[in-house]
Parts: structure tokens; C-alpha cells; sequence
């Protein structure tokens, strides 16, 4: 997402947004082969509010690329020269690269394996399917903040609160993913 864009949420059928996942997601795939970097790749989920049903969300479908920390570096520069968009070097497990593509946003994470930021995006959808309560308090919170402000920083730290119980409830269920401890 670029700083300055506007914070607006919107609603699509839940189908839509999968399908726009799986074409990124071939994408990337793509991508990896054509790079050689396949198996590198530990997991690629669709993450963010995109990813559930119902759920009002900013117009970018977010993915987690998940693969071995040494190849963030690789996987991030591969996905950026090949897909096009921006990388970010946030940190050396986590490199994001936004695009757009025909008029869609996609914000592709590459997160190494220990990195948690992916652990918590993964934890937070489980959590937003599984307790409709949670999920409409999230929303709330979310339409409550692009009202108030423009500032994604401000928008992001107004829902840590709500993010801290979604890990709490998505630590009490069986994920197979140690699911981290604070949002």
C-alpha cells in the first residue's frame, strides 16, 4: 500500500477476492519456477481481511509468500523484477512488494520462516473465520479508524487492541502454526 493513499474500505463477494488471490498466487508461483526458487517456499497463504468471507477490507488482497529466511532477499528482488511493483527491505525477514496489476492491488509478503509478522497474519484470519463476534467487533474497529483518519500508522495502531484478543482466541484453537503472543 502506498503511505499516502487513502484508507477506504470496500466490500466484495468473498469468491472474488479468491480468485484474485489465486491469480496472484499463480503469479508468484510462476515466478519461483522461473527463478528456480520453488523450493524454497514453505508456504503461501492469503492473508489479510481479503481472505474473509464477509469482511469489509481496503481494495489490496495480501499475500504471505512464507520460505526460508536466506531467501527473502532473493524471493523479494525475483517477485519485484519479474511481476514488477515496489520492494521494501523492511527488515531481513520481511520484504514486501506492492503491485498493481490490471487495475488491482496485491501486496505480495515475503516473510522468512521465523519471521512471526506472518504467523500473525495467518492466526488473525483463523481467528476472524472462526468467531463471528470477533470479526464483526473487527470491523467496527477498522470503519471506526478510516473514518478518523488517513494515517495508515494511526489506523494500524488503533486496532492493535482487537488484533491482541484475535491472537488470544486463535491461540486457544488447534492451528498447526505457534501462533504469537502480542499483535
Amino acid at each position: 500500500m502506498v503511505e499516502d493513499d487513502p484508507i477506504e474500505l470496500v466490500e466484495r463477494p468473498s469468491a472474488e477476492w479468491r480468485r484474485l488471490y489465486e491469480r496472484e498466487r499463480a503469479r508468484v508461483e510462476d515466478t519461483l519456477d522461473t527463478f528456480d526458487l520453488r523450493e524454497r517456499v514453505c508456504r503461501i497463504e492469503h492473508v489479510g481481511s481479503t481472505a474473509v468471507a464477509g469482511l469489509a477490507a481496503k481494495d489490496i488482497v495480501d499475500l504471505d509468500v512464507v520460505v526460508d529466511d536466506a531467501a527473502v532477499e532473493p524471493v523479494g528482488t525475483a517477485v519485484e523484477s519479474h511481476l514488477g511493483g515496489t520492494r521494501h527491505d523492511n527488515t531481513e525477514t520481511w520484504q514486501p512488494v506492492f503491485r498493481r496489476v490490471e487495475g488491482e492491488r496485491f501486496n505480495d509478503h515475503v516473510f522468512g520462516q521465523s519471521d512471526p509478522g506472518w504467523r500473525t497474519s495467518v492466526a488473525t484470519v483463523a481467528a476472524l473465520r472462526d468467531d463471528p463476534q470477533l470479526r464483526d467487533r473487527y470491523e467496527r474497529v477498522k470503519r471506526r479508524e478510516a473514518a478518523e483518519t488517513e494515517d495508515l500508522g494511526e489506523y494500524s495502531a488503533g486496532k492493535t487492541s482487537v488484533i491482541g484478543d484475535l491472537l488470544d482466541h486463535a491461540a486457544e484453537m488447534d492451528l498447526e502454526i505457534d501462533v504469537p503472543t502480542d499483535g
